[in-house]
């Protein structure tokens, strides 16, 4: 807990969809929906998130984010935004630089490559878990979580503490 004077830190989740059909109800990739498995991954991980008080879900508007968001059961509002199916980690921090800073604690829910890039990207090495480090450097599977967390506002977010990570 901080102590007065001290600035309280800004938590950032990045969660990868959970597991995927292999195609979708149409032909188009953005209408996968999730396996019975990725539906099971997605109520596990909301189970670790629900005590985390996530106050904001941004989550892309690909049936099978938009299925983890809502499998997670979170009591957060979500934001569903086109722009994020597909989204590079450049376009999630410049989503992320728009959230106001009163909001302490968001959760991202998009894809690979875009949500490990931006994990790999952000990760302070000095700071960062060394084992939340090691379990996603080369594998980032669906339905993996990390938290990060930092002190400056959104808007300024370039580097953030690795401070867990799980596969779904």
């Amino acid at each position: 807990m901080a102590t007065r004077g001290e600035p309280k830190a800004h938590r950032l989740y990045l969660l990868r969809h959970a597991e995927a059909e292999h195609t979708g109800s149409d032909w188009r990739d953005v209408s996968r929906g999730l396996t019975p498995k990725g539906r099971a991954q997605a109520r596990g991980v909301g189970e670790v998130l629900a005590p985390q008080r996530i106050e904001l879900v941004l989550c892309s508007t690909a049936t099978r984010a938009r299925q983890t968001a809502e499998l997670l059961q979170l009591r957060a509002p979500i934001r569903y935004l086109d722009r994020l199916y597909n989204a590079g980690s450049r376009q999630l921090l410049a989503e992320l630089s728009g959230i106001e800073d009163q909001i302490r604690t968001v959760l991202v829910v998009g894809h690979a490559p875009g949500i490990p890039a931006l994990a790999e990207n952000i990760a302070d090495r000095q700071h960062s878990s060394a084992d939340a480090l090691s379990l996603i450097r080369y594998n980032f599977p669906p339905a993996t979580l990390v938290g990060l967390e930092f002190f400056d506002g959104w808007s300024a977010l370039a580097e953030a503490r690795l401070f867990t990570a799980r596969h779904g």
